[in-house]
């Protein structure tokens, strides 16, 4: 089976090193030409929970002049799932096929929009990691891996798949019905990942900070009376439990603290922003999610501005805006 990774940062690096590592077919697809040029000079560097192992594979820049694949495994945030699908359609075989392991929802979605429902797979990584450089993929926790058909079927190609990640050293479970398992890493990832990204904590320390604790519950109630309204079924009976246990345990460093620590553009919107949404067409009231959202979009810009453009003339913008310019 050919495989191409598409999106190859902390999580695509670790999938795609370790299934290149058991001796599967793996090429990278990334739009990071100096990470791609680094992973061609000096190899993928994968560390962590397997160890350490500096992995040759093929990385490519964008998808022009690869050969069709039987699967795209799709890895890139959520702000970019639309490009990624387009990128897929591209790279694979008639019958070949896309699998998602992306944070928040509407991935699935925008991907059967492009690819057609037929050629989708997804699923749930509970395994984390953390870019620790050009060409580094740091595997910080060891969790499992829920896949299936989205139609729940038992298939060739989803077990083919699940023995892949299994071979690999990637824990793997098929599951009947994969949206739940995306529903409910979604109401996790909405309690925890904007916390830490907001306060600068890691998982533990948001636990450990009176205010913050009490704040996580307020914006787990908000998630839940979404999920009732919209009649979601979770794979865990009581999600509060198993949020506020992970919070209690963990010191993992979420994906979306990672990208604003980099002045990244976050997953704000496909996850609480996409909660926000749900909760308005339903008409529920979610106001502690909706001013996560705000401080995430102001600490964004706050965090792009600082790092990554050229000194703000506040006096040139002061002199505009009282002229009426902007």
């Amino acid at each position: 089976m050919k495989i191409y990774m598409i999106g190859a940062g902390a999580m695509g690096g670790v999938y795609g090193g370790l299934l290149t590592r058991a001796g599967y077919d793996v090429t990278l697809v990334d739009i990071r030409k100096d990470h791609i040029d680094r992973i061609r000079s000096d190899g993928l560097t994968v560390e962590g929970v397997r160890g350490t192992h500096v992995i040759r594979l093929p990385s490519q820049l964008g998808a022009s002049g690869l050969p069709p694949a039987d699967l795209a495994i799709i890895f890139t945030d959520a702000n970019s799932t639309t490009e990624a699908a387009r990128t897929a359609k591209l790279l694979l075989k008639p019958d070949g096929f896309a699998l998602t392991l992306q944070n928040g929802i509407g991935n699935v979605e925008a991907l059967v929009a492009e690819l057609g429902k037929e050629n989708v797979i997804a699923g749930v990584s509970m395994n984390s990691a953390a870019s620790s450089g050009l060409a580094r993929s740091a595997y910080t926790h060891g969790g499992m891996t829920s896949i299936g058909e989205l139609d729940g079927k038992d298939t060739e190609r989803i077990r083919k798949v699940a023995e892949m990640f299994n071979k690999a050293e990637i824990p793997t479970e098929i599951v009947a019905d994969p949206m739940s398992q995306i529903w409910g890493k979604f109401a996790h990832n909405c309690a925890v990942n904007a916390l830490a990204a907001v306060s600068g904590l890691r998982t533990g320390e948001l636990f450990r900070v009176q205010e913050m604790n009490a704040l996580q519950e307020h914006v787990i109630d908000e998630i839940l009376a979404v999920v009732k309204g919209k009649g979601w079924k979770l794979p865990e009976k009581d999600p509060r439990k198993k949020i506020r246990e992970h919070s209690r345990m963990r010191y993992n460093k979420p994906s979306m603290l990672q990208h604003m620590e980099k002045g990244q553009r976050t997953e704000i919107d496909a996850l609480n922003g996409a909660l926000v949404r749900e909760a308005r067409a339903l008409g529920i009231p979610v106001p502690y999610n909706e001013t996560i959202v705000a401080f995430v979009k102001g600490l964004e810009k706050s965090r792009r501005q600082a790092l990554h453009e050229a000194p703000i003339d506040y006096a040139a913008m002061e002199r505009a805006a009282a002229e009426g310019k902007q």
